[in-house]
């Protein structure tokens, strides 16, 4: 049974008594928890919904919320999130409370639906999973398949009334390279880049190839690569205009931000593996890197201590505070970044010794 099967049998109300949900798609499997959200009585939501912390509960708080009876809905959905047992842990299950519960799992009430949802990866050896397998569905929240994923992007696209032929999607899609096997992309990236290209050319307008390209993610990276370099060589008046460009083309602060931080944490990285002998050949493979990524951070690890790149990401952390608790502008926030790190001496020469 694939994951449409699934969503679709529990929008009829047509449940099995446990269901499974995995992997690298957060996307679907927020999607899934919603379905089974939308399956209750809404007004009855607190009495027959249980979501649960599963890296904290212990035995008897999972036995006691499957046995608990729905009030004035014919069923009750207990979802626990990545629950420790189904990824080989025992924080808080000793070896007996996990054969107790695998017992229990089949003795489930009928008016009791169970959903285990795992952000990852899953422990396929493990009793329990084999136990949820055998008595009910197990599914893997992995990539789209090439039909699924045009299917998808297409809708997302007319749902926010926006024109775009087929020919335009197979190329946003070629462009996100969300179907590469070392790509890092979701469907949540992919929905925000929709969003971003849908509110750029605005409802009723046509998305075409130039606005793709002006758009993309990759042309993103490109500017981070280029901001980071502007800052290394202190060159301000460059980096401001850098700045400006990609917000006005419509990435958030809190977007740059985000992918400054994590540039230079691949800095730091590429740098200790260098540190240690590798080649970039080798730090590539490492850390599932394009090479390209790693020649690109090598080379700017020339321009940035530790020190100071430990420095910009506590003062980006602090920014993301004070933006999202109203307490500084964020436009103005970068642009302290750029103008504090541009007059510092960034270079420790000490650690490229």
């Amino acid at each position: 049974m694939n994951y449409k099967d699934i969503i679709k049998s529990v929008n009829n109300r047509d449940f099995k008594n446990i269901y499974l949900f995995y992997g690298r798609e957060y996307y679907l499997i927020e999607n899934s928890i919603n379905a089974f959200k939308n399956s209750l009585n809404e007004s009855m939501l607190d009495f027959n919904l249980d979501i649960i912390d599963g890296k904290e509960i212990i035995l008897d708080q999972v036995i006691s919320s499957i046995e608990t009876l729905p009030f004035m809905d014919d069923k009750k959905i207990v979802i626990i999130k990545d629950f420790e047992l189904l990824k080989g842990k025992k924080k808080n299950f000793t070896d007996s409370d996990e054969k107790y519960l695998i017992d229990h799992l089949d003795n489930i009430p009928e008016s009791t639906i169970l959903v285990f949802v795992v952000y990852g990866d899953i422990d396929k050896r493990k009793n329990i999973v084999k136990k949820i397998s055998k008595n009910g569905i197990v599914c893997n929240c992995d990539k789209l398949s090439d039909m699924d994923l045009f299917k998808w992007v297409k809708k997302k696209f007319e749902a926010r009334e926006v024109r775009i032929e087929n020919a335009q999607i197979m190329y946003f899609i070629d462009s996100e390279g969300y179907r590469d096997k070392s790509s890092e992309k979701t469907l949540s990236d992919l929905d925000n880049e929709i969003n971003k290209i849908s509110s750029f050319v605005g409802k009723g307008n046509q998305v075409n190839n130039e606005v793709i390209d002006k758009l993309s993610q990759k042309k993103v990276e490109n500017d981070i690569f280029k901001l980071i370099d502007y800052i290394g060589e202190k060159n301000s008046s460059n980096a401001i205009r850098i700045l400006n460009d990609m917000i006005q083309e419509g990435e958030s602060v809190l977007g740059i931000f985000s992918m400054i931080a994590k540039q230079f944490k691949v800095v730091m990285q590429v740098r200790q593996f260098q540190l240690e002998g590798y080649t970039s050949k080798v730090i590539a493979e490492k850390l599932k890197l394009h090479s390209f990524v790693v020649g690109k951070a090598l080379k700017q690890a020339s321009n940035f201590s530790d020190e100071i790149i430990i420095d910009m990401l506590n003062y980006i952390l602090e920014s993301d505070y004070k933006i999202k608790n109203g307490l500084i502008k964020d436009t103005l926030a970068v642009e302290i970044l750029v103008s504090k790190y541009c007059q510092r001496k960034l270079v420790n020469k000490n650690t490229l010794d």
